[in-house]
Parts: structure tokens; sequence; C-alpha cells
């Protein structure tokens, strides 16, 4: 179920908010690194939300069990145009903004893959496919995977910011995991924290996976020290 929720195909496409402008780069880096600022930065819009846009090329790499017909509700038109009035229905304020976008980015997308031909469409990599090129440049750039919004049907997901975790949790000492007493920073006896009620360990950014490998690498401390303690008592 949890992948339901989830969103990650952005990097494919463009991320547009209600006012009809984009506010990150899509393609910054994979989505693992980039999820959890986003997140943040699409609460910040207008409204707290925006939409999620491919072409028929983007969208025929989305994950099924992320974007699948029965998982999301999909807006689905047969020009840019026609998208923007659904999407108007949806909470898109300024429908002439969204289509300009969109051609703008079409535009530097052109200019790019004429000004570096070498440069070729891959998922796999950061593939340095990108917007800025000495002909045209975007206020704000998609760095890589930068795929033209040309073919039709035109595809569109409202999104909003989820919360997974705080990671807002309690001090330890790095070395036994013993929580901190408040103020005097002193470790409690007997008394440890792991996994996700561990705090100070992520505040602008989470890369995805990070949260296991603190988790194992805290119990494994706290289990040590809860041994040695016990052997002791």
């Amino acid at each position: 179920m949890t992948n339901q929720y989830t969103k990650s195909g952005y990097p494919l496409g463009l991320i547009i908010n209600a006012v009809g402008e984009r506010y990150v780069d899509e393609g910054a880096d994979f989505r693992n690194y980039t999820y959890a600022i986003y997140g943040k930065a699409t609460l910040q819009q207008p409204g707290g939300f925006a939409f999620q846009v491919w072409d028929a090329k983007g969208a025929a790499y989305l994950r099924a069990e992320e974007y699948g017909e029965t998982v999301t509700k999909r807006m689905q038109a047969n020009s840019i145009e026609e998208l923007a009035e659904l999407l108007e229905n949806e909470g898109l304020e300024q429908p002439s903004k969204f289509i300009d976008t969109i051609q703008e980015y079409n535009e530097a997308v052109s200019a790019f893959r004429n000004t570096f031909p070498e440069k070729s469409f891959n998922p796999a990599i950061k593939d340095g496919l990108g917007t800025q090129s000495t002909v045209r440049k975007l206020a704000i750039p998609k760095s890589n995977w930068a795929l033209p919004l040309t073919e039709g049907p035109f595809l569109a997901v409202k999104i909003t910011c989820g919360i997974t975790f705080t990671f807002g949790g309690l001090p330890i000492d790095p070395v036994t995991a013993n929580i901190l007493k408040a103020g005097t920073k002193e470790r409690i006896d007997g008394l440890y924290c792991t996994g996700e009620m561990v705090g100070d360990l992520y505040w602008g950014n989470y890369p995805g996976g990070t949260g296991l490998t603190a988790g194992a690498v805290f119990g494994r401390r706290a289990g040590r020290e809860a041994g040695r303690r016990a052997k002791c008592v």
C-alpha cells in the first residue's frame, strides 16, 4: 500500500504549481535524493499542492503501483490546452501561464538538443539532457532527463506533501545510543534510542534509505551497550 501514496515519476516530467509555474529542478538528481526537499517545496506553494505533468513518452515510464488508474486520479487530454482546462477543476488558477510554462520549457529543450546533439535520454543515469544552452535558458533549469512535452496524450496528477516520518526525535550519544538529558546533555544510564526516534540526523534533506542505515548502526550500538550494562549488573 505504501507505494500507492508515493509519486516518484517527476524526474521524467514537470512539476507545476497552482499559478502555472515550475518551482524546482525536476532533474537535479535521482528521486531518492530530492523527494524529501521537493515535498517540502510543494507544501510551500499556493494551496500546498501542484501537478506532475508528462506527455506520452514520459508517462510510459511511470510505475503502475504509483500511477495506475485504480491508484490515483489521472487527468488526461490530447493537447496541453485541453489538459489546462481539465486542471482548472482541480485548482489550477492560471491555465494560460501553465500553457506558457510548458511551451517555454519545450523551446529550451529544443535549443539544448540543437546545441548538444551528443546528449541522449537515459533514465538509468544522470544523462545531462537539460534545458540550459547558450541560446535559451530557463529561470529554473531542468538538469537531466529533459524530455519535451510534445506527444499526446498528456497526463497530469495532482500531488501534495506527505509525512512518512519526522526525524525530529531525541538527542543521543552517537557512540552508545544513550538518550541525553535535556540541558546537561548527560547520558541517561540504561535508556537508549534507535531508529526513526533519533533526532539531529536530518534537516534540509533526507536521502532515501539512509534511515535504515542509521537504524542498523545505532541499533547495534544500543544493543552492545545494553549487553555490557547487563553483564556488569
